[in-house]
């Protein structure tokens, strides 16, 4: 099997195992390392992990995709076609007596000035209408190539930043904070509060789940 095969072979086994448990799915975002929402297009090589999310919903699971920095272009597919729940901004949920804080962590904390700058840029109407003038076959490889570079260009992405803002959101009441962005797997607590950074399906295959008010970060084998 290739790399990616088997990406999709543990992905899928963590789908069944949600499933079986009856769980509900919460994806803080870059899920697709690009995504952009054409009216009449769905790009063939995300065609898989939609199949794996139509298949979950149809066993009754429940979705919440809170958009990344790599799939912010996200428009009404997911929500009218699948079901999925889409969440632009983060967001707070409440379980039992306990508050969860969760977003994608980019553009919070100190720091990377320039990523807010753009990120503003991208994120608007005006910039996400433009860039759908341009064919697809143009615009996915284009964007694609730009993400590569991207990540050739820049050092890991220090946690430190989102640790210090998790601890500033428990200081203003929140239990447990869960964040992505950076793709390293963190753990971090104090005094009864929780920060989990979910890590990625890329290279450490991790997630985090929430049970009897616990917090706790696995891994997939």
């Amino acid at each position: 099997m290739g790399d990616d095969d088997v990406k999709i072979a543990r992905l899928d086994a963590l789908f069944d195992q949600i499933a079986e448990q009856g769980a509900r799915l919460f994806i803080l975002g870059d899920l697709f390392d690009f995504w952009f929402e054409y009216n009449t297009v769905v790009q063939k090589d995300h065609l898989v992990i939609i199949e794996m999310l139509a298949k979950l919903r149809r066993r009754g699971i429940q979705i919440d995709l809170l958009v990344g920095n790599h799939d912010f272009w996200v428009g009404r597919f997911f929500k009218h076609h699948l079901g999925i729940n889409i969440h632009r901004d983060p967001f707070e949920l409440q379980i039992a007596d306990k508050i969860i804080f969760l977003a994608h962590g980019d553009g919070l904390g100190k720091g990377d000035l320039g990523y807010k700058a753009i990120k503003v840029l991208l994120r608007n109407p005006f910039t996400i209408w433009l860039y759908g003038l341009i064919h697809p076959d143009i615009a996915v490889p284009l964007a694609k190539w730009f993400s590569k570079i991207s990540r050739n260009c820049h050092q890991p992405l220090d946690p430190k930043p989102l640790i210090d803002f998790a601890e500033l959101k428990f200081s203003q009441g929140y239990d447990h904070v869960v964040m992505g962005h950076i793709h390293l797997p963190v753990i971090h607590q104090q005094n009864g509060h929780s920060y989990l950074n979910l890590g990625d399906f890329i290279t450490h295959f991790s997630y985090g789940i929430y049970q009897n008010g616990i917090l706790s970060l696995e891994y997939l084998q």
